[in-house]
């Protein structure tokens, strides 16, 4: 049985450019899959990294005590 290569990042990421240069909205289930696994993969491991970023409070906090 023959394995089928996963288009790499790189190349899924220019096919949404293609698409948003041409106005077109990303329809292709299986283009939508692999970014939605890989954004989850990547919010997955800044968390195991870092932990919980609680960044929005601070940034709300500087953004109210400027004015």
């Amino acid at each position: 049985m023959a394995t089928i290569d996963k288009p790499s990042p790189q190349t899924d990421l220019e096919e949404v450019c293609r698409l948003i240069a041409e106005g077109k909205k990303v329809t292709d289930p299986d283009l939508l899959k692999r970014i939605q696994e890989r954004s989850e993969q990547a919010t997955r491991e800044v968390f195991e990294k870092h932990g919980l970023l609680d960044v929005a409070v601070d940034l709300i906090r500087e953004g109210r005590d400027e004015e």
